[in-house]
């Protein structure tokens, strides 16, 4: 995937976002305060405006730094965060052999900047998972990513707004690991 397919492919979470919009508040409003599908949609609305660069490293950087200035919450700060970590570490292009060191920098940004680990009901349960299984050689398909954000239902969080919650956030999905399922098929879609 080279530059100009990987902008395609961020610009294409435009439409992924205002489809998703309404799930994804729901869910907010379930264990949080109800903005996440309103912050994501705004969050991708400028990266279809703004986002440039000629190589993969600028198109990322781009949208991290669109990300961090555009989304409100938790969100914009760890997804921008994130995809400016992952263009320190990109190539010419993104392939199914460097994608690995891309997610693994996805997965570390978000436990740095997050100060998260795996089990606490939070994108991070979505991102590590999917990293792992791409160290381990396999391209998680949409319905496996899907699987990840499922598994975060019969957690109880412990972090975020989620945690105020508590045992009464287990039976709903996490929007943040939600969303970043839409962002992660961007990304693995992109080579898988």
């Amino acid at each position: 995937m080279n530059a100009n397919e990987l902008k395609d492919r961020l610009k294409n979470l435009l439409p992924v976002f205002e489809d998703q919009e309404k799930l994804l508040t729901d869910l907010d409003r379930e264990i949080g305060d109800g903005d996440h599908g309103v912050n994501m949609l705004r969050g991708f609305k400028a990266v279809d405006e703004k986002l440039e660069g000629d190589t993969v490293a600028d198109v990322l950087k781009s949208c991290g730094m669109t990300l961090m200035s555009a989304v409100g919450g938790a969100s914009g700060p760890l997804y921008g965060f994130s995809f400016v970590k992952m263009a320190q570490k990109a190539e010419d292009a993104v392939t199914q052999d460097n994608i690995e060191t891309l997610l693994t920098e996805f997965k570390e940004a978000v436990a740095v900047r997050g100060k998260v680990e795996g089990g606490e009901k939070t994108m991070y349960d979505v991102i590590s998972k999917a990293s792992d299984k791409v160290n381990d050689g396999q391209l998680p398909t949409k319905d496996e990513l899907q699987q990840l954000a499922e598994d975060t239902k019969d957690m109880t969080a412990t972090k975020g707004r989620a945690a105020y919650f508590k045992e009464q956030s287990k039976g709903t999905i996490d929007p943040g690991a939600q969303s970043a399922v839409y962002i992660l098929e961007a990304l693995i879609g992109g080579v898988r």
